[in-house]
C-alpha cells in the first residue's frame, strides 16, 4: 500500500508552522528548532526481542503466528508507538540472516512462523508497512547484515534452505569461508564479495517489493577480535588479498585498513542500491556510542568518519549513546559533542541513539535516582542545534516498571 498523504499532510503543516514563526516570534528569537516544527524524528526500535516474547501463543501454547495475532500486535504496538508521540518506528526484518518477508535469499525467520524456513502463510512485512503508513509512522526496516547465529556454531540449527548453511556444508572451500564461526557465533565474511552480491541483493528485493521509508544497521560489523586480530577471523582472504596486490606492483593495505575498506565497499553499495531503485528511501546506520573503540584496529571496522564526512555511504549515523552525563570514560553530553564535531557533510544527520531501557536501573547514580535523565538527554540534544532526531531502545522497554518515572517525564518534551 502505497500511503504516504498523512506524512505529506505533516510535512506541509509543519512548513506553515515555520513561516508563521518567523513572522511572529521576535527578530532576537528567530532561531527555531526542530522540536518546535515538528522535524525531529522520534522512532522506536522494534527489535526481535519484542516478537520473541509474544510468539508463544498464550491460548494454544504453540510457537509461531498466525495472519490474525500477528496483525493484532503489531497493531498494539503500533498504536503505542502513537501514542508515545513517536513519528517512525524501526522494525527488525532481518535480524540473523533471516526474513520476515518472502524472499528469494534468506529463509523464513523463527520469530514469526516459530521454526526457521517455515512459511507462517502471511507477508509480516507487507502488513507492517501498511499498519506503519496507515497511523502517520514512517517505517525502517532494520537489518544485520552479517550476523547468522548469536551464541551457537550448530548449523542444524539453521534451516536446510539457509544459503549459510549450505555454503558451510559445500564441498568448495571457498563457499564454505563465506560463512565465519568466531567466539562462539557463525558470520558471514565480510571481505567476500558473493556475501557482499548477496546482502545486497536481498536489501534490493526490500525496497523494490515494499513502500519502506528506509533502510537501517545496527551495530553489528565485525566481531571484537582481541589482540590475535591478524591471525584470525577473515585473515586467510587478507593474505590472499596481499599476494595479489603485490604481484600487481600496489603497496596492500593494514589488515585493519582492509577490513574498514571490506565494510566501506558493502556500506556504499547498499547506499547505490537503494537510491537506485527508489531516491526517497534513507540509508542509515546506528554504531555503538563508545568512539574510541570503534577506532581501535581490533573490532568492528566501522569506518564512521569517512561515512561522515563522504557522499554516497549513509542518509545518517544515529550513535548508540548509552551512558549517563556522570560516567566515567564516555559522559553523555561530551560523547555527543565528539560525534557532532566528526560530522564534515552537513547533508548527513546526527541521530542519537537513547537507552530507555537504562532509566531506574543500577548501573550507576545517575541512572538509578535521576527520573529525568532521559529528558535532560533529548534536552542536551536540542541545546547543541545539531541532532535531528532520537532512537528510542526498545519498545518494550517504555512499559516497564522501572523506567515508568523516566518515561513520563521524557514524554512531557516529545511534541
Amino acid at each position: 500500500m502505497k500511503n504516504k498523504k498523512i506524512n505529506i499532510f505533516y510535512k506541509i503543516t509543519a512548513i506553515w508552522l515555520v513561516i508563521i514563526n518567523m513572522i511572529i516570534m521576535p527578530f532576537g528569537s528567530m532561531k527555531v528548532y526542530a522540536a518546535e516544527n515538528n522535524d525531529e524524528l522520534h522512532a522506536v526500535w522494534i527489535s526481535y526481542l519484542e516478537f520473541n516474547d509474544r510468539l508463544k501463543d498464550p491460548s494454544t501454547g504453540k510457537l509461531g503466528f498466525t495472519k490474525e495475532r500477528f496483525e493484532a500486535v503489531v497493531d498494539e504496538m503500533f498504536d503505542q508507538a502513537v501514542s508515545l508521540n513517536m513519528n517512525a518506528v524501526i522494525v527488525h526484518v532481518r535480524p540473523f540472516g533471516d526474513a520476515f518477508y518472502p524472499s528469494e535469499y534468506f529463509p523464513w525467520s523463527k520469530y514469526v512462523s516459530g521454526t526457521q524456513g517455515k512459511d507462517p502463510g502471511f507477508d509480516p512485512l507487507e502488513y507492517m508497512v501498511e499498519a506503519a503508513h496507515e497511523r502517520g509512522l514512517e517505517f525502517h526496516a532494520w537489518i544485520n547484515p552479517y550476523r547468522v547465529t548469536s551464541g551457537t556454531t550448530d548449523i542444524s540449527t539453521l534451516s536446510k534452505d539457509n544459503k549459510a548453511r549450505k555454503w558451510m556444508n559445500s564441498k568448495s572451500k571457498d563457499q564454505q569461508r563465506r560463512v565465519l564461526s568466531f567466539g562462539g557465533s557463525l558470520y558471514y565474511n565480510p571481505a567476500d564479495q558473493w556475501v557482499q552480491f548477496y546482502i545486497r541483493k536481498g536489501i534490493e528485493e526490500i525496497v523494490e517489493n515494499y513502500d519502506v521509508d528506509g533502510i537501517h544497521f545496527d551495530d553489528y560489523f565485525y566481531p571484537t577480535l582481541g589482540s590475535n586480530y591478524a591471525k584470525s577471523f577473515d585473515y586467510l582472504e587478507y593474505e590472499a588479498y596481499v599476494k595479489e596486490a603485490k604481484k600487481e606492483g600496489k603497496k596492500p593495505l593494514s589488515i585493519q585498513d582492509w577490513r574498514r575498506e571490506n565494510v566501506n565497499k558493502l556500506i556504499k553499495s547498499v547506499y547505490k542500491t537503494i537510491k537506485a531503485v527508489n531516491k526517497n528511501v534513507v540509508f542509515g546506520i546506528s554504531p555503538g556510542g563508545f568512539l574510541d573503540y570503534l577506532l581501535m584496529d581490533d573490532r568492528y571496522y566501522c569506518d564512521i568518519e569517512t561515512w561522515l564526512s563522504k557522499s554516497g555511504y549513509v542518509d545518517y549515523i544515529a550513535p548508540q549513546i548509552y551512558w549517563s552525563f556522570s560516567h566515567s570514560k564516555y559522559p553523555f553530553d561530551k560523547t555527543l559533542d565528539r560525534w557532532i564535531k566528526l560530522r564534515k557533510n552537513k547533508n548527513i544527520k546526527i541521530y542519537v541513539g537513547i537507552a530507555v531501557y537504562k532509566a531506574g536501573s543500577s548501573e550507576d547514580n545517575e541512572w538509578k535516582n535521576d527520573a529525568k535523565i532521559l529528558k535532560k538527554q533529548v534536552e542536551y540534544g536540542r541545546k547543541t542545534g545539531q541532532v535531528d532526531g532520537y532512537l528510542y531502545f526498545r519498545h518494550d522497554f517504555f512499559y516497564k516498571k522501572a523506567t515508568r518515572k523516566g518515561v513520563e517525564n521524557l514524554l512531557k518534551i516529545i511534541p
